[in-house]
């Protein structure tokens, strides 16, 4: 009898242990295909201008701040930071390149492409239930901190973000 509860006691933590571990899986997979969904429909145009930089916003996103190559955006209590280095054109992936080079502390590393443009979405644990979250086309990347239920929602919005940012 004791022998069965703690075989079943075993058995409840194994299971929890695996539900865990698949539940993070599970987002980030379901979080490249919304940013590959987005890398290839592209259909969003820049609405928003700060600095040298052309970018489409979503509702409720503001630029905070900017700088020569960086946007500060903030949307309610989260912070984005958008990247361009003008030197790259779409199809670059000196970027991804860059962020391989640590391809062990990352989650997921993909990247994706068309004729005439590179993609890329990363995803790395940063602290306690929380992600840090990039995706890329060339010369652009946006990167976030985000929950796991949120990566889905944000690797859709920030691919549009990054597409829509024009490139020589």
């Amino acid at each position: 009898m004791v022998l069965s509860k703690k075989f079943f006691l075993m058995l409840l933590l194994l299971g929890g242990l695996i539900v865990g571990c698949s539940g993070i899986e599970r987002q980030t997979e379901k979080a490249v295909r919304a940013a590959e969904i987005a890398f290839r429909d592209d259909d969003k145009q820049p609405n928003a201008e700060a600095g040298l930089i052309q970018v489409y916003l979503p509702t409720g996103f503001k630029v905070e701040e900017e700088h020569d190559n960086n946007l500060i955006i903030k949307q309610a209590d989260k912070a984005y930071l958008l990247f361009v280095n003008p030197n790259e054109k779409e199809d670059s992936s000196v970027l991804f390149l860059a962020i391989k080079k640590q391809a062990g502390q990352y989650l997921i590393l993909h990247s994706f492409q068309n004729d005439d443009k590179f993609g890329f979405v990363s995803i790395k644990e940063s602290a306690k239930e929380k992600y840090e979250l990039a995706v890329g086309i060339g010369g652009v990347k946006l990167t976030t901190e985000t929950d796991k239920d949120r990566l889905k929602n944000d690797a859709k919005q920030m691919m549009e973000v990054v597409s829509s940012v024009p490139q020589k």
